[in-house]
């Protein structure tokens, strides 16, 4: 063999390497018609976009904040350059969705005995109750049962109650409406307490002053009134136990309401086929995450900075590849996933085109770590994935969906159904549009602040989103899928 020959061959295994590099073992060539926009995803631009989100500039892209609004501004220069068209209201990338912020002032509530403040900064946070109010009031400390102890009416009238209970409290739970404190302080763990929050207009503020409290904060107010400093624990048996105090302690809170409006990010690619053009593929990630809370920011690279990353790289694609969807791609970066799955509900009750043309919508949430347990670690799965829901209404799109993976070859696990419900996906499967969810699975660094770029798997967002681009431009070309029988219409005759 010559040497010119022995560098070609060379080039060309570099160029062939270069070409599979995100793709697992097994996996075949992508379809020719579509190779261009498949190999264009890369490992680097994943690193670039991801690194982009958990920027400081984007501040953990809390829903309401300013560093989701930035992020939002970004996203949409992003579809722009790609050749998507602005699919919002009034001609713009944005459908924005009406909320209330609730925010703890800079002071923040505070809790002060004799002269000193036993509580205050990141010991407390807000709950879903606004104003000011400030008294000095007498203690009582309560840890309670699933079965709540009886009390009498207005039992602590006139008295600040600090409340612990398994799975947590609402400020209008009855058995503290009955009681009627002048206030009350929540008891959660430190990793719940936020110092800023939005809900939907038609959730009711809390009328009952009210805040919420840190085990170690509680703790010291227990101490103050007499109790053992272990009262408040993590994972206590929370029998009914009442501790009242003839203590008096300060109690200091100033939290603001205001309306505002936050966008999800619409774009909109026109299909090659004019005839069904306005029929569309949607695909869709959630944008926001839990922002700056307390003064720390939660990053939210896996969640879900990967799955944003690869929507917009599945934006590029299309763009890049010579053969264009022949039906329409809707794509939507939503936000407040993480306070309820509210920006997806408002899209599928106020669609911005008909869900009667949503061919199906796939969901895309944390495919940026490996899952990773107390008996799995996270080796075990460099190449898994959890396909959720994707049987729920239609096997055509599961089918479809698996055709696709020849081409990616992911192992795919289906143990994880009960997140069904758990991402913006199920927002259009409630509206019968199917629909598949890819779930990268839990990881210890889910809602912390260390999920970070730190540990990310970029093969696996490169996949996640090759396996998403296939199987849209498959649904684009393929139209409305065929929907699973109802059980009861695939009984035999007589039974």
């Amino acid at each position: 063999m010559t040497i010119r020959n022995s560098v070609l061959l060379v080039f060309a295994l570099l160029i062939s390497t270069d070409q599979t590099s995100a793709q697992y073992a097994g996996a075949v060539p992508a379809p020719e018609n579509l190779s261009a926009g498949f190999q264009s995803i890369s490992e680097d631009d994943s690193k670039a976009f991801l690194s982009t989100l958990v920027s400081e500039e984007f501040s953990g892209r809390g829903t309401g904040q300013e560093g989701y609004l930035k992020a939002a501004k970004w996203f949409a220069e992003r579809l722009a350059e790609n050749g998507f068209e602005p699919a919002g209201t009034d001609g713009s990338w944005f459908q924005n969705v009406p909320f209330v912020r609730i925010s703890v002032q800079q002071e923040a509530p505070t809790v002060t005995f004799a002269g000193t403040t036993l509580v205050e900064g990141k010991q407390t946070g807000m709950s879903r109750y606004f104003g000011v109010f400030e008294q000095e009031l007498p203690v009582t400390i309560a840890r309670v049962g699933a079965e709540r102890p009886p009390i009498t009416d207005g039992q602590f009238s006139g008295q600040l109650l600090v409340v612990q209970g398994p799975g947590g409290f609402r400020g209008d739970d009855e058995w503290i409406q009955k009681a009627k404190p002048a206030c009350v302080l929540f008891v959660v763990p430190a990793e719940r307490l936020r110092s800023e929050s939005v809900n939907r207009l038609e959730e009711a503020p809390l009328e009952l002053p009210s805040a919420t409290i840190s085990i170690e904060g509680a703790s010291k107010l227990a101490e103050t009134c007499g109790a053992n400093a272990g009262f408040f624990s993590e994972g206590s048996s929370y029998e009914n136990v009442l501790v009242q105090s003839s203590r008096h302690v300060a109690v200091h809170l100033k939290i603001d309401r205001e309306s505002v409006d936050v966008p999800n990010v619409v774009g909109w690619y026109p299909g090659s086929d004019e005839s069904c053009r306005h029929e569309h593929v949607g695909i869709g990630a959630h944008l926001d995450h839990l922002g700056s809370q307390l003064g720390d920011v939660f990053p939210g690279a896996d969640d879900n900075g990967s799955g944003s990353t690869a929507i917009l790289q599945i934006a590029k694609a299309i763009h890049l590849n010579p053969v264009k969807p022949r039906r329409s791609v809707l794509l939507m970066a939503f936000c407040a996933e993480e306070r309820g799955l509210l920006g997806s509900k408002y899209y599928a009750e106020n669609p911005l085109r008909p869900l009667s043309d949503m061919v199906c919508m796939l969901n895309i949430d944390m495919i940026g770590r490996n899952e990773e347990t107390d008996t799995e670690p996270a080796s075990e799965n460099e190449n898994t994935i959890h396909l959720v829901g994707s049987k729920q209404i239609s096997e055509a799109l599961h089918n479809m969906v698996m055709d696709a993976n020849s081409h990616v070859n992911f192992v795919f696990e289906y143990d994880e159904e009960r997140v069904y419900t758990r991402s913006d996906h199920a927002s259009f499967a409630a509206k019968g549009v199917p629909i598949t969810f890819l779930f990268g699975g839990f990881n210890p660094h889910y809602h912390k602040t260390t999920d970070t770029l730190e540990g990310i798997n970029f093969a696996k967002i490169c996949n996640a989103a090759r396996l998403n681009y296939l199987t849209l431009m498959l649904a684009a070309e393929h139209g409305h899928f065929e929907k699973n029988k109802p059980a009861e219409e695939e009984k035999p005759a007589g039974e």
